[in-house]
This record gives structure tokens, C-alpha cells and sequence, in this order.
């Protein structure tokens, strides 16, 4: 097993792992369950460096454009939000010490701390947050996730400097949770005028108890501490952050992550995989992990000029897969075999998996059904046209991922169909998404709301887009989460997404680590961190 090397900088190690709950049209915030936190030997202790390994980035250290989780673990400590979701889906405080929603559900006003600057010594004002929601449409696709939770977004309103009233076409009942999201977190006004390239290179200015010394693009990224943090939400810690410095370094093996947490080179990794585990628990190296709420692990389909248009091909997909034999064969015991279109910890989650059990038979009876006839080597074809298509992903992100990808080929083709794997650099597989050039495409969404239907699979199918939009804009919550059980019945039976299963990226840390900490969308939160000698 391979070693970090002791020496330069720019290979010092670190860690990193999107966001969270359910909205009813109410009045105010109040305090919530703290969030959960790994067991501490002693008091916490101020001060340290803490060295993380993560497998990749993004390219990009600008929060409001990341998607991955990794590196929304590195935004959640460089910005702060105007709320903070618990991990049983309360809303407490954080930059807006108050809110109200208006009845109808379409106008959010915030009050915020009066006490807030950013690190660049600017202060947070009712003019910074619509800067900065303005400032996400601008971004439009470039801001993935952020641009569809202000999707319908009319403008902010500047009341008076410590008041925004944000407004809405519609009801949106899901964006509270939203603001809770490092996606949606505030910088400071400078920033909000910067190009999008520009912000991805150098960062953000941000309101957060760490700011970013240093980054180097696939190599390495500084966090330091800010003096003077004193906004942080009721159910974390108060005051500035513990350590003084985090460092971060992109080591994509796997295997020598493992190796350098195991030695001591490292203080925590992120993204164990399944061959790690056995030789972390030999080491009696600690593993930690909570289930993302949100979308599951899942096979993306786009249904549009592809084979995959065709609803039986879509139904025996699902049918088509083994779900358990990939889990237990490519995965590690944290996972959890998907049974639904939710993964179980998100609010408003049903249980599918009566609909979602391993039929061979049942799929090839589709496809028969169907019209798709068995050539001479299995795969099957219909007027001519070959049952294949592609599944990309990106090399870097979810390069471990191609045991799993190629067992499920497997599993495919005993059905007749042709999948093959379109490996891309990051980069390019973002970019293809983004412009719909994939037929399937394999990735998770954290959210703890069931929104996270509607950021994920927008505009895949007209039936799904207005039962997605129907469950946004119903406030009263019993009649949302009913709307929203039959946007997920929906998505399994007429196979608009194939999911595999929860999302977990289990992290391992050195006995010297301490204050492991999740929010309710399941981030590592590092200003909870802190060292022993």
C-alpha cells in the first residue's frame, strides 16, 4: 500500500464530503436537536493543523457552482447560510436571526445579524443577500444546484439594510431548505461581482470561521481560521472555529489515502471505499458515516433521442438490475440497497421495493412484449435499431465506481441489452450533463427534502414536472407530501430514474481526531472538529 510523501506542501493531506428538509408556511425559527457529533475524549482543544485527503475536486472553489460533496465540505466552512437545518430537519438561526414566510407562500422575508462581516471586513446587508441571489440566476446552469431551488425567483426586495424579502411566481415551499445549503451560502458583495471562471480559480470572499489561503487546482487546498467568527447557529459550538489551519490534498488512490490515515500521515480521509474497510478496521482506524438524504445513488435517464424513449426499455431497466449483487459485490456495509425514489432519510420518503426487485424474467417479457427481438449475440434489436446505449460518468469523481458500472453491464446484457461505459474527465462529463448529451448517467443528490425530485430530474418527463411542481408550491404539508409520494411512484414505474442505492460517503480519522460532526444534509461540518496532542 502506498505512503503520502512526508515532504512538500503542496502534498499535505485532508478531507471534505448537498443539503437538506421540509418548509410549512410558518412564522419564525426556533431551535432545533443538535446536530450529530462523534464522541470527544476530553474538552475541546483550540488550535492544530488538521491534515484531510480527498479524491478529487472540481476544478472550481466557488460554493454556489460546486455540486460534488467533497468539496461542499471545504464551501460549508468557507461560507455561511441564512439558516442551519439540524439532522432532524428543525430550522435554527444563523445569518438571519428571524424569518417569515407570507401566506400564500411566495414572499420569504429574512432578518439578519446585525453583526456579521465577511473576512474581507465587509458587512452583510440586505442589499449583499440579493447581490447574491441575483447573482445565481446570472450564473443560470453554472450554478446547478442553486439555479433550480430560486427557479420561479421574481427578486429581492431590500426592506431596509438588515431586511430582504425575497419573492417568488409561486409558492415555493421548498426554499427555506434551500437557504440552509452551502450551494445557497452568502459572499460577500465583491464577490458577487466577479466572473464565473474567476470565482471557481481564486474563491469566494465568505461570512465562514475558516477563509482560503491557498489552491491549487487537483493538487491541494489551505483553510485557515477567522478571527473573530461569532454568528454560528444554536446547536453548533460558539466562536471561532478549533483548528488553526486544514489541509487539504487530492490524492484520487484510494488505496493510498487509506495508507496515509492508517500511518498517521493523514488526520481523516474522505469517501472510504469498499476495499478500505477491511484494512481500517484491522487498524482499529475509526469509520464514521449518516446516510445523505435526498436522491439515491441512481442511473439518470435521459428519455429523449435515445432508445431509452421507449417506456418498456425504461420499466425492464429496472426490473433488469440486481440491485443487492451490486451493493454487496462492488460496495462496502454502509451502503444501503436503494427502495425507492428517496433514499429513507429524507422527509417524505415511501417505500418502493415491491416495485423495484431483481425480475429477469419480468424484463425480458417486457422487451418481448415490446418488440425488441434477441439477435445472434443477445442483444436485442427493434426495426433495425440495436438495443444499446451509454452510461457516462466522470474518471475522476466516480472512477471507483466502474466495478459496479461493469457488473450491471453484465447483469444488463443477460437481458439483452448493450450498456457500454463513457468514461470522461469531470469537466467534460459536467458539460455533457449540462447540455443533455448522455443517455444514462450515473450520480446521487443530497437534499433533505423531496424537492430533491424536481433539482434532479426536471424536465425528463411532463407527467414528473407537474406533479414536481404541484408538491413546490403546496405549503400545507400533509397535502405536499402526498403529492410528493406519487412523484416518486411515478419515477420507478415508468423508469425515469434507476436508483441503486443510498448515498453514503464514509469518512476515517486518526484516534487524535475529534467533534465529528453532520448537519442535516449530512456534511462533515470542520469548524466542529479539533485535535488532541
Amino acid at each position: 500500500m502506498g505512503h503520502l510523501p512526508l515532504s512538500p506542501p503542496t502534498r499535505r493531506a485532508v478531507l471534505a464530503a448537498v443539503a437538506a428538509g421540509v418548509i410549512l408556511a410558518c412564522t419564525a425559527c426556533s431551535g432545533g436537536a443538535p446536530a450529530a457529533t462523534g464522541a470527544s475524549s476530553s474538552d475541546p482543544v483550540r488550535g492544530g493543523t488538521m491534515t484531510m485527503v480527498i479524491p478529487a475536486d472540481e476544478g472550481c472553489v466557488d460554493p454556489q457552482q460546486n455540486l460534488g460533496r467533497t468539496q461542499l465540505v471545504i464551501g460549508r466552512s468557507l461560507v455561511d447560510s441564512l439558516v442551519f437545518q439540524t439532522p432532524d430537519s428543525q430550522f435554527q438561526p444563523w445569518l438571519a436571526k428571524s424569518w417569515r414566510v407570507s401566506p400564500d407562500g411566495t414572499k420569504y422575508t429574512f432578518h439578519l445579524r446585525d453583526n456579521v462581516t465577511f473576512s474581507d471586513g465587509s458587512k452583510l446587508t440586505a442589499g449583499t443577500v440579493k447581490a447574491n441571489f441575483d447573482g445565481i440566476v446570472a450564473l443560470g446552469a453554472k450554478a446547478r444546484l442553486a439555479s433550480t431551488y430560486l427557479v420561479g425567483y421574481q427578486g429581492t426586495t431590500v426592506v431596509d439594510p438588515q431586511t430582504a424579502t425575497v419573492t417568488f411566481d409561486k409558492p415555493n415551499a421548498a426554499f427555506l431548505q434551500a437557504v440552509s445549503t452551502p450551494t445557497m451560502g452568502m459572499v460577500a458583495d465583491a464577490s458577487t461581482t466577479k466572473g464565473q471562471a474567476d470565482r471557481c480559480r481564486d474563491g469566494v470572499i465568505g461570512s465562514g470561521p475558516y477563509t482560503l489561503k491557498s489552491y491549487q487546482q487537483n493538487q491541494s487546498q489551505t483553510l485557515v481560521r477567522r478571527t473573530g467568527y461569532a454568528w454560528a447557529p444554536a446547536a453548533l459550538h460558539q466562536g471561532e472555529g478549533y483548528l488553526d489551519e486544514v489541509d487539504v490534498n487530492i490524492v484520487p488512490e484510494s488505496g493510498v489515502r487509506t495508507g496515509s490515515v492508517v500511518s498517521g500521515q493523514a488526520d481523516l480521509m474522505m469517501e472510504v471505499q469498499n476495499a478500505d474497510v477491511t484494512t481500517l478496521e484491522k487498524a482499529k482506524v475509526a469509520i464514521e458515516t449518516r446516510s445523505n438524504p435526498g436522491l439515491p445513488q441512481q442511473l439518470f435517464v435521459n428519455t429523449k433521442g435515445s432508445v431509452l424513449g421507449d417506456v418498456a426499455v425504461r420499466q425492464a431497466l429496472q426490473k433488469g438490475i440486481n440491485r443487492q449483487e451490486l451493493v454487496s459485490s462492488t460496495l462496502n456495509k454502509y451502503q444501503k440497497v436503494a427502495t425507492g425514489a428517496l433514499s429513507s432519510t429524507t422527509p417524505g420518503y415511501i417505500d418502493l421495493s415491491s416495485q423495484m426487485g431483481f425480475d429477469q424474467a419480468g424484463a425480458k417479457k417486457l422487451l418481448d412484449d415490446a418488440g425488441w427481438v434477441p439477435g445472434a449475440d443477445g442483444i436485442r434489436s427493434k426495426g433495425g435499431q440495436r438495443l444499446t446505449f451509454s452510461l457516462l460518468y466522470g474518471s475522476q469523481l466516480y472512477g471507483f465506481l466502474v466495478p459496479l458500472m461493469s457488473l450491471a453491464q453484465q447483469q444488463l446484457k443477460q437481458i439483452g441489452m448493450d450498456m457500454a461505459l463513457r468514461p470522461m474527465p469531470d469537466a467534460d462529463a459536467n458539460a455533457a450533463w449540462i447540455n443533455g448529451d448522455y443517455e444514462l448517467r450515473i450520480s446521487g443528490l443530497t437534499r433533505a427534502d423531496p424537492d430533491a425530485l424536481r433539482t434532479g430530474l426536471a424536465g425528463l418527463n411532463p407527467d414528473l414536472d407537474a406533479l414536481l411542481t404541484k408538491q413546490m408550491s403546496t405549503s400545507e404539508s400533509k397535502a405536499r407530501m402526498a403529492i410528493a409520494a406519487d412523484a416518486q411512484r411515478l419515477v420507478i414505474s415508468q423508469g425515469i430514474a434507476i436508483p441503486i442505492n443510498e448515498l453514503a460517503l464514509p469518512l476515517s480519522h486518526g484516534a487524535a481526531v475529534n467533534g465529528v460532526t453532520f448537519a442535516g444534509d449530512s456534511l462533515l461540518l470542520l469548524d466542529e472538529l479539533w485535535k488532541t496532542a
